[in-house]
C-alpha cells in the first residue's frame, strides 16, 4: 500500500486539512479557504510518518505526523483495499502575521493500487471520536449502476475498548442547492449480534469542492454524534463525468 490522503483537525484553531493523491487539496481556518489546488498523482507518495510542508499564497503549514493506535483495514471489490490510522499532527500554520501552533489529531490513509478504472460515485467518511476512537467508512458505485442500492459498503471502528467490522452500513446525505453535501445521518450494524448497531447524524461545518480531471470532488469536515459519543471528520464524494 501506498499513501493515499492525509487530514488534519485542530479543534482549538477551527483548521482543517484535507490532500489526496491524484486528488482535491485544501487547507481551511474557520471558513475561510486559505488554498485549494488538485494533488499530483504521486503527491503524496513520500508522505509517511512526516514531515509535511505546504505553501500558501499567506503563509506556510509544516507539521511532524506520528503514527498513533491500532489501524483500520477495509477490502472490498470497489473501494478497494484500504488502511487507516490515527496521527498525531505537530507543527504550526503561519497564515499572515499570525502563527499558530498544532498539537492535534489527524488521519493518514493508505491504498493499494486501484485494479479498475475509479467508481462513478465513492463517498469517503472519517470520524475522529473525542474519546479516541476513529471510525472509517466508504461507499462506491461501479460506472454500470446509479442506483444507491448497488453501492459496495465498508466500515469499521478502531477504539480503545477494541476493533470492530460493520456488516452493513446506510449513510444518507442531504445535500445544499449547489449539491454540497451539508447534513447525514449514519447506521452501522457490526457483523456480532452481541454488539448493539451505531446511530448518529452530522453537519457540515466548512468546505470546499474542486474539479480534477473528469472528477467532481467534494470535501467538508463535519461534526458528529453518534450515540453519544462526538467527533469530527472528513466527508468527501467524487462524481466522475455525470455521475
Amino acid at each position: 500500500m501506498k499513501t493515499w490522503s492525509i487530514e488534519i483537525i485542530d479543534p482549538e484553531s477551527s483548521l482543517f486539512v484535507s490532500l489526496t493523491n491524484g486528488g482535491s487539496g485544501a487547507i481551511m481556518l474557520g471558513q475561510h479557504v486559505l488554498a485549494a489546488a488538485p494533488i499530483p498523482e504521486d503527491g503524496l507518495d513520500s508522505l509517511s510518518d512526516g514531515p509535511l510542508k505546504l505553501e500558501t499564497e499567506r503563509g506556510s503549514l509544516a507539521v511532524e505526523i506520528e503514527a498513533e493506535g491500532e489501524p483500520i483495514r477495509t477490502e472490498g471489490s470497489l473501494t478497494g483495499n484500504r488502511e487507516a490510522r490515527l496521527v498525531r499532527i505537530r507543527g504550526e500554520l503561519i497564515e499572515g502575521e499570525r502563527t499558530i501552533k498544532l498539537d492535534c489529531p489527524g488521519v493518514l490513509h493508505a491504498r493499494s493500487d486501484r485494479e479498475h478504472d475509479p467508481p462513478s460515485l465513492s463517498r469517503d467518511l472519517t470520524i475522529v471520536l473525542s474519546d479516541g476512537g476513529l471510525i472509517c467508512a466508504a461507499t462506491a458505485r461501479g460506472p454500470e449502476s446509479d442506483r444507491h442500492s448497488a453501492e459496495e459498503a465498508v466500515a469499521a471502528i478502531s477504539h480503545p475498548g477494541g476493533y470492530i467490522e460493520f456488516d452493513q452500513m446506510m449513510l444518507s446525505t442531504e445535500y445544499d442547492e449547489a449539491g454540497r453535501q451539508r447534513r447525514a445521518t449514519l447506521e452501522l450494524w457490526p457483523e456480532s449480534d452481541e454488539i448493539a448497531a451505531l446511530h448518529g447524524a452530522g453537519s457540515v461545518i466548512s468546505g470546499c469542492t474542486a474539479k480534477v480531471g473528469g472528477a467532481r470532488i467534494s470535501t467538508a469536515l463535519f461534526r458528529w454524534s453518534l450515540d453519544g459519543h462526538t467527533g469530527l471528520g472528513r466527508y468527501e464524494i467524487c462524481a466522475q463525468g455525470d455521475a
